[in-house]
């Protein structure tokens, strides 16, 4: 749980092209401790009155143990009209070449709320039994490709314990990956909280972000505290974020305090492509 709130709270370097209009793509890298690396790409696109948000992150660290330690996580999220419509997660967790977890979560609105499904299995040969369509993904290489358009054939395990419900979802939800890499870049002024769903977790699933503007000559800072039971409540956790006057988000800084230690790292924008996506209904 951790390992994923490094990830999300950060939240491929190269993704391959899916089939929606071309819109953005953003490529962030950072360094964290214990001789850590970040790669970010972000793809934003709109079609028809729907917006999709691709994040993926790979997290390497070295410092962490003899083997190594490799985290990748990927979130599509699809949205209409500002609010959330479904948000898929690909995460995987790897000692050196060793795979100690991959799985696959989608996640789709319906009348009580967000419903998830999930495919995972422990071992190739098992993977190969439960989700036989969809054991081309198993491979970590595979990492960034589409998967979405394979998942039914995989036969997802429906999942209610991994389930957001609420009827209705708080207004201006955000997954963890697109709040820091797209949202945070078209906040209205002012100090807000921030509702985050913390897709895959089985328990204390929703957060408040309390999201505050401070001076900045270049742009817009915004700076939050990280609140959740798995991070240590003193010293908080932050995440601060730096967005230009045209809305490109230039840099992210986290700070997380654990029960088990502490960790810090600071991701920068390389470079964007493509026309800014602009939210058809941006938050208030």
């Amino acid at each position: 749980m951790a390992a994923g709130l490094l990830v999300a709270g950060v939240a491929a370097a190269c993704l391959c092209p899916h089939d929606a209009l071309a819109g953005e793509v953003c490529r962030f890298a950072g360094t964290t401790d214990y001789d850590g690396h970040v790669a970010v790409t972000t793809d934003v696109s709109a079609t028809e009155g729907l917006t999709r948000v691709d994040v993926a992150v790979t997290f390497e660290a070295t410092g962490m143990g003899w083997f190594g330690v490799h985290y990748l996580m990927e979130e599509i999220s699809t949205w209409r009209a500002g609010e959330i419509q479904s948000v898929a997660v690909n995460s995987r967790y790897l000692l050196g070449e060793h795979i100690v977890r991959q799985q696959w979560d989608d996640f789709q609105r319906g009348p009580g709320g967000l419903q998830g499904r999930r495919v995972q299995a422990k071992t190739l040969d098992d993977f190969r039994l439960k989700h036989a369509g969809f054991a081309e993904h198993w491979d970590p290489v595979t990492f960034g490709r589409p998967w979405l358009r394979d998942y039914p054939s995989a036969g997802p395990e429906r999942r209610p314990d991994l389930d957001l419900m609420g009827a209705p979802l708080p207004s201006g939800l955000r997954p963890p990956l697109a709040m820091a890499f797209y949202w945070v870049r078209f906040l209205p002024p002012g100090s807000q909280d921030v509702p985050v769903f913390l897709p895959g977790f089985k328990a204390n699933r929703l957060a408040e972000l309390p999201v505050m503007a401070a001076p900045w000559a270049d742009g817009v800072l915004w700076q939050t505290q990280l609140r959740h039971p798995s991070l240590s409540e003193s010293p908080a956790s932050t995440a601060t974020a730096w967005v230009s006057p045209d809305r490109h988000l230039l840099q992210l800084a986290f700070e997380l305090h654990l029960w088990l230690g502490s960790g810090r790292g600071l991701i920068r924008q390389q470079g964007c492509e493509g026309a800014p996506v602009v939210p058809a209904d941006p938050p208030r």
